[in-house]
């Protein structure tokens, strides 16, 4: 988001009116570890440094930073929770808030972080996670089974014409859970949910995409086969990056590639256990077991035709 004039002003009269210089270097240092005041102001150490240059220096070198959110969601959580102890008032706090709010972003109170509004804009990050930071995440991985066959054996308008009609049905299912597409190649892809009850939302978009080709095949379908996909879904500790030859190296997606090679199989879901432990109980009871029930890793759900 650029950061307008009016919102670096309001924010560098904030620090000046809610807290001394001693609290706004403890702030500064909290966003970035290495702050030094004195030397970004050029003012001697002996030299006690005006609130207004100091909060003025602190907003600046933050935005320039490209860490502006990391200073609200700070103020935030000092203006509900203190700060070093110390119950603290944040002035101009909801008049930022709204100006934020009316350039497309709106404040997640779950992971106390600002997100993009998915009705303004989306983007891979929903305009909050870090090049390099870590987060929770839920993946869920589309593998179109025979995907070499089909490009071979059909013209090129019907395999786009299909595919096309699958990345409809894909994005019209996580479009209402807020998911994100990481990855989406020739034959398949990987969509990332970060909010709410992500393993569950993850989960419901694949049974979803399941059951809608299940009936897309048997109605619509302009080849002369089924389109068969496998999905897998899987969650855990994830370092965000734009680079997807460096996302395919991390653990999660090493799991989800283990899930694929070796436990899903043409149209089900594999999900991990980590994955079903956060569903609701229903849901849950939907997947099987892949081995014992008391030492499985991982479960499948099949669609089929009641017999």
């Amino acid at each position: 988001m650029q950061i307008t004039r009016n919102l670096e002003n309001l924010s560098a009269r904030a620090l000046i009116e809610s807290m001394n210089v001693h609290d706004m270097k403890h702030l500064a240092k909290r966003i970035i570890p290495d702050y030094d005041l004195y030397k970004r102001t050029g003012f001697p150490k002996s030299f006690a440094i005006p609130s207004i240059d100091a909060a003025k220096q602190i907003v600046k070198d933050i935005i320039d930073s490209n860490l502006y959110f990391q200073l609200i969601q700070t103020l935030i959580h000092m203006n509900q929770e203190g700060f070093m102890g110390k119950r603290i008032r944040i002035s101009y706090l909801n008049d930022i808030i709204k100006e934020i709010y009316s350039n497309g972003f709106l404040f997640d109170s779950e992971n106390l972080i600002f997100v993009e509004n998915p009705k303004v804009h989306k983007t891979r990050n929903w305009g909050s996670l870090q090049e390099n930071e870590s987060y929770s995440i839920a993946l869920l991985s589309i593998d179109i089974i025979g995907n070499t066959r089909i490009v071979q054996k059909y013209s090129k308008e019907i395999v786009e014409t299909t595919y096309t009609e699958l990345d409809f049905i894909v994005q019209n299912a996580i479009d209402k859970r807020n998911g994100r597409f990481w990855m989406w190649e020739g034959d398949g892809g990987v969509i990332a949910f970060f909010f709410g009850n992500k393993n569950e939302d993850a989960t419901l978009s694949a049974l979803e995409i399941m059951n809608n080709l299940f009936l897309y095949n048997r109605t619509i379908c302009k080849l002369t086969e089924p389109l068969n996909i496998r999905i897998s879904v899987h969650s855990g500790i994830c370092e965000y990056t734009d680079k997807n030859d460096y996302f395919k190296k991390t653990g999660v997606m090493k799991t989800i590639n283990e899930m694929e090679k070796s436990h899903s199989k043409a149209n089900s879901i594999c999900i991990s256990y980590p994955v079903r432990m956060m569903l609701d109980g229903f849901i849950a009871n939907q997947f099987l077991p892949l081995g014992s029930s008391n030492t499985s890793k991982f479960y499948r759900y099949e669609l089929e035709w009641e017999k």
